[in-house]
């Protein structure tokens, strides 16, 4: 039975993949793994653009962070309550895990002990630029992973 990886996140999950992913599985009898890495980093992007603005004085208190992070766990279970009832509803069998930490390690770390045929992730907008100078996750993923890993870019 074949591995099929699929790589979600708050900022990476777009209906396309995610049928695409289900899709793949089903045609090769295969398991779907749905992995959701909690970004902490976008956590604290939100903290901190709150701050910026001016929405929140000072140094926001520890409360704040963890409720966020406790709000997008929550999204996070929903969405993966979602694309596994999609998945069953293809006769496709699943499985998720939720981790928390950066997209790309956690992806890899996964990787390494899953041993997946394929990752299926998708591929945020961004202008070259922001590419050049930040690199690319998706890049890294595909350099770095032992399987095909499939992109879709996001509508």
């Amino acid at each position: 039975m074949k591995k099929i990886l699929l790589i979600i996140s708050f900022l990476r999950r777009s209906p396309k993949t995610i049928e695409e992913a289900i899709k793949i599985a089903k045609e090769n009898d295969g398991e779907l793994i749905v992995f959701f890495v909690l970004d902490v980093d976008y956590a604290n992007n939100v903290v901190d653009k709150l701050t910026d603005e001016g929405w929140i004085g000072g140094k926001p208190s520890e409360h704040l962070y963890t409720s966020l992070l406790k709000e997008y766990k929550l999204q996070a279970e929903t969405q993966i309550e979602s694309i596994e009832q999609r998945a069953r509803e293809m006769g496709v069998p699943v499985r998720s895990i939720i981790k928390s930490g950066s997209v790309l390690k956690e992806t890899l770390r996964l990787a390494s002990l899953e041993d997946p045929d394929m990752i299926v992730i998708t591929r945020r907008k961004r202008s070259s630029l922001s590419r050049l100078i930040f690199g690319s996750m998706v890049k890294t993923l595909r350099e770095e992973a032992k399987c095909e890993v499939k992109i879709i870019d996001s509508q």
